[in-house]
């Protein structure tokens, strides 16, 4: 019961009117949804954008006043000392103590030629070259240098300043480590995620982040496809980051999830669906009020309805409305009317059926209006195609006549539909061949597209069928010519058999063209292969000599379509003067 009502008038009326209804509620929240989720990254981008700015400015802050209290040990007495008199022990001890009050991961001190005087961190490294070289020469043409460097695999914050003598007696470079401590420092005054990456060529190396392991990764994996700023999913959370440089190859990513800056508007969406749900109530409430009003006149309508098609033609319905349902009883009453003519216009249709089974489809139509001016004798110019099956008569002197009929009404059948297809006039069937020619009697803007195209589709129909036969061991095959030009069109034959036929060279040279082609070839002549050259693929043949033409012609064989199927537009059917 309730799946009958559904195909009812009226309750088709209702899913309708509350499905829209839910459509445009469903839009406007997935169009507010997007907003809002747009609103939010856009929010997060600025965000991300102004803390990168204090970020690289705070950075440079810190080194500047690394700088300066590297600065202050250079003026230690005791330093000058023992660098002076190379007295490692001492120095070692000097640079220990002020590691120590400043709080520095490494202190060194380098000699002018670059080797390592002094290691806090690593005193076994005394007299090897300095691991930043390039750093060391900032500093030789500046006077002093700070910058966020790798150094042994770990990530550091150098400054080097030189200890005057009061010339350069050596090089004292002080550094913090920055480490994932560093970076849980920052996201706490900072509020985001902070992780520093250092680039090896296509790759990055994580050295600090305030991430844990799986999403550490998976962002590793995920930045080269980032450059500035953008959005990467982690553990499918999408985050917002941005990239900013605060090295040689050193990188700082700031992030943010986006699911954070959503949160406010968790709010609005719940208010949303609340009204999006008292709305659809509403809309459903309406919808069966409305539809209940409809579905009485069209019911009316249907009963009527069956009146006419028990064969009651004067059964007029009542329908007492001033709007389309009204006009649509009105009119209900004209059909029945006219319905009392339907014997004479089935008459009609049944005749032009018939016409269409002996002619082609716009003769027969032209027929079966009574026009028939388009059939006396004109010139036109016109696109001629012959096609027959190559081993026909070979075929038809071995097999059985049922065989051959069921040849010829397959064959007949794949290309009679392409024929119809492509408005083509077909002007007679020769057993296995026939002729077809396009731009007339109805006019049509490109005849050689037209046949070019119903040739490679009647091709591609008949070698499927013939596939078949050659199975059982028929040999046949199926070529096509296809030749444009002028030609004597209109009607020809005695009262009482009339055909409409096409006579002039034009004919003759595509049927010519048909007996040359090989199984599964098209053959067109020059003139049609210029019409076509940008929509085919083909090659271009020797000069031809065929029979009845004094000098050799010149032909290509079609290979295929360039692109899809050529589109098929009709003109308008325009009069020619008759002769």
């Amino acid at each position: 019961m309730r799946f009958r009502s559904f195909r009812s008038f009226r309750g088709r009326l209702v899913v309708v009117f509350v499905g829209l209804f839910a459509v445009i509620q469903a839009t406007s929240f997935l169009v507010v949804a997007a907003a809002v989720r747009a609103s939010a990254r856009n929010e997060i981008s600025e965000e991300l954008r102004l803390a990168g700015t204090l970020f690289v400015r705070q950075l440079e802050s810190r080194s500047q006043q690394l700088v300066a209290a590297t600065r202050l040990l250079t003026g230690d007495f005791a330093l000058k000392t023992a660098a002076a008199t190379a007295d490692q022990a001492t120095t070692r001890s000097v640079l220990e103590n002020h590691r120590q009050r400043i709080e520095a991961d490494v202190l060194m001190l380098v000699s002018p030629e670059g080797t390592v005087g002094a290691d806090t961190r690593m005193p076994g490294r005394l007299g090897a070259p300095f691991a930043l070289p390039r750093l060391l020469q900032d500093a030789e043409q500046t006077g002093e240098a700070s910058r966020i460097v790798v150094m042994d695999g770990a990530l550091y914050r150098l400054a080097i300043v030189p200890l005057l003598a009061p010339v350069p007696i050596a090089w004292v470079c002080a550094g913090f480590a920055i480490d994932d401590r560093t970076a849980a420092d920052l996201r706490r005054l900072t509020g985001l995620h902070v992780s520093f990456f250092h680039r090896q060529g296509r790759d990055f190396a994580v050295h600090a982040s305030t991430l844990d392991g799986p999403d550490r990764d998976e962002l590793q994996r995920g930045l080269t496809a980032i450059r500035k700023a953008g959005v990467i999913d982690l553990r499918g959370e999408p985050h917002v980051i941005r990239v900013e440089p605060v090295g040689d190859e050193i990188l700082v990513v700031l992030q943010r999830p986006l699911a954070e800056a959503l949160k406010p508007y968790a709010g609005l969406f719940r208010t949303l669906l609340a009204v999006g749900a008292a709305g659809l109530l509403l809309a459903l409430l309406g919808a069966i009020v409305v539809a209940r009003r409809m579905s009485h006149p069209v019911q009316a309508l249907v009963s009527a309805a069956r009146n006419v098609a028990a064969g009651d033609f004067g059964a007029a319905v009542a329908v007492r409305r001033r709007d389309e349902l009204g006009e649509l009883g009105t009119t209900f009453n004209v059909m029945l009317a006219g319905l009392r003519d339907r014997e004479r216009v089935r008459a009609e249709l049944e005749r032009a059926e018939r016409l269409k089974r002996f002619f082609s489809p716009q003769l027969a139509e032209l027929l079966s209006a009574g026009d028939e001016s388009m059939l006396a004798s004109h010139r036109r110019e016109i696109t001629v195609l012959f096609c027959d099956l190559r081993g026909f008569t070979a075929f038809a002197e071995k097999a059985d006549p049922e065989e051959v009929m069921r040849l010829l009404r397959d064959y007949h059948g794949a290309v009679g539909a392409l024929i119809s297809r492509y408005e083509g006039t077909l002007e007679r069937f020769t057993g296995d061949g026939l002729m077809v020619f396009f731009n007339d009697p109805v006019p049509c803007p490109d005849p050689a597209a037209r046949a070019v195209g119903m040739a490679i589709a009647m091709r591609d129909a008949v070698q499927r069928l013939l596939d078949e036969w050659r199975r059982r061991g028929n040999a046949l095959g199926f070529g096509t010519g296809i030749d444009m030009g002028y030609a004597t069109v209109g009607r020809i034959g005695f009262e009482g058999r009339f055909d409409y036929a096409a006579i002039g060279t034009v004919t003759n040279l595509s049927a010519r063209l048909c007996q040359e082609a090989r199984d599964g070839q098209i053959l067109v002549s020059q003139r049609v292969y210029a019409e076509v050259e940008n929509l085919v693929e083909g090659i271009a043949l020797d000069a031809l000599t065929l029979r009845g033409f004094a000098r050799p012609l010149i032909a290509f064989s079609v290979l295929r379509l360039r692109g899809g199927e050529p589109a098929l537009t009709r003109q308008p059917r325009v009069k020619e003067e008759t002769g």
